[in-house]
């Protein structure tokens, strides 16, 4: 599928609201016209990422808005269009019940899903932020609101659910990787390019880091609280705020608690389902059952694989290894590689998880590294490992992968022919990478 023809369909079209929104719409835009109060119809507006969505579109084409890169907040885009063009617009805006019928049943919940990970993720930030003492969120949260939503109209353009984790599906359809899709979204429908700011790829920063890590945070949810994996996210997210790591996971669970007790979709309630491991109707689909029915390791292969592919041809790095662990001879051996030459001692080299080792250390949990070069040549000298003697310079980045509490093995990319420095956008980038892996496993 060609992305610029999509997005030019979806351009084309005004998308519909869940019909919990559209009741409420209705009801507080019946009102006399004072009576009608901007932050109770801004805090509407940002209850549902599709209604945000609507009005985003509406100032998106002003130009002072694109030419000053401007963070307006919602109840501000709202009094800069009034209430009358509002009311006009909003009153006009089709329910999702308008094309309920033509859409699986399994697919509006996936919908529902997915805009209230949106919302978490958007609380999420919110009080990370907070934290920090920066109460300016509502760039962040909007941004947090806005970055599934090219996923959710995919779901509704082709009305089925992925055999796999859906930011996936869409990355590989298009062939690019999500973010980039997120970017030409805005540009095309088009919103405001203040968007691009917080959720394009320029420099990166701690607003930023924390965002992403939020959304991921977010995103995640379905594959357990319990596991290494998906913990990285809020630990990395600690350290950057300066608070605890229990903080940190509170400031998650209240916002999956917030989101479930005023949903405006079912599908706002699966986040929590899935935090606190209640039965309930999670989305299912055949193909899931099929994965579902693979065994452990089927499951595990399938994840490594897909990562090492979205490692070499989305963030392009040179040179990437895995290193499988072996419990019997406790040690590391490469089991899959992109860009060792034929003959390379690392092809046969056996990584020993001696006791005080560089390897051993990071195998002992869920975490990462980068090394830029001069932190390569003091590891090299420090721990007298000859893995580190084979490298050649450079920078590079690793990470333990964990498949429920057992170590799987551990990812290591760098950039060997170019020495092209690995920066903090590709890190975080990488990081998130191997932190899916969980995703598709156990």
């Amino acid at each position: 599928m060609d992305i610029a023809n999509w997005l030019t369909s979806l351009s084309e079209n005004r998308w519909p609201i869940l019909p919990a929104t559209a009741v409420e719409t209705k009801r507080m835009l019946s009102r006399h016209s004072d009576r009608i109060v901007f932050s109770e119809l801004a805090n509407l507006t940002l209850s549902d990422p599709f209604l945000l969505l609507d009005l985003m579109r509406m100032v998106g084409s002003s130009q002072a808005l694109q030419r000053s890169e401007a963070h307006p907040t919602v109840e501000q885009m709202l009094m800069m269009l009034g209430l009358e063009a509002i009311t006009a617009r909003y009153k006009q805006i089709p329910s999702l019940t308008a094309v309920h019928g033509k859409l699986d049943q399994e697919v509006v919940d996936a919908v529902g899903d997915w805009l209230g990970r949106s919302r978490v993720a958007a609380f999420i930030i919110k009080e990370w932020l907070a934290i920090t003492g920066d109460y300016k969120v509502e760039d962040c949260f909007i941004a947090a609101l806005i970055y599934n939503l090219p996923a959710c109209l995919y779901l509704i353009y082709r009305n089925r659910i992925p055999g796999g984790p859906l930011l996936h599906e869409v990355s590989d359809v298009f062939s690019q990787d999500y973010p980039k899709i997120v970017e030409q979204f805005i540009l095309r429908m088009p919103l405001p390019s203040g968007l691009l700011v917080t959720l394009g790829a320029g420099p990166a920063n701690r607003r930023k880091q924390l965002l992403k890590l939020a959304i991921a945070t977010a995103n995640a949810i379905d594959q357990g609280w319990w596991r290494p994996q998906w913990n990285i996210g809020v630990e990395a997210a600690s350290k950057l705020i300066g608070c605890s790591l229990d903080e940190a996971h509170g400031v998650v669970q209240q916002a999956i608690l917030q989101v479930a007790r005023h949903p405006r979709a079912l599908g706002y309630t699966y986040p929590a389902r899935a935090f606190m491991y209640l039965p309930g109707p999670f989305p299912q689909s055949s193909k899931q059952d099929q994965i579902a029915s693979l065994t452990s390791e089927q499951q595990l292969e399938k994840a490594l694989l897909e990562s090492l592919r979205h490692l070499a041809n989305d963030i392009q790095f040179e040179r990437i290894m895995f290193l499988r662990y072996d419990q019997p001879s406790h040690s590391l051996k490469l089991r899959y590689q992109i860009g060792l030459e034929e003959n390379h001692p690392l092809r046969k080299h056996i990584v020993t998880l001696e006791p005080g080792s560089f390897f051993a250390l990071l195998a002992s949990r869920a975490q990462s590294f980068h090394a830029p070069a001069a932190t390569r040549q003091q590891l090299s000298r420090k721990y007298q490992d000859s893995f580190f003697e084979h490298l050649g310079e450079g920078h590079f980045a690793c990470m333990s992968v964990f498949a429920g509490n057992k170590l799987a093995g551990i990812f290591f990319v760098d950039n060997y022919r170019s020495n092209k420095p690995i920066d903090e956008d590709t890190y975080h980038r990488f990081k998130e990478t191997v932190f899916r892996v969980s995703q598709l496993t156990f």
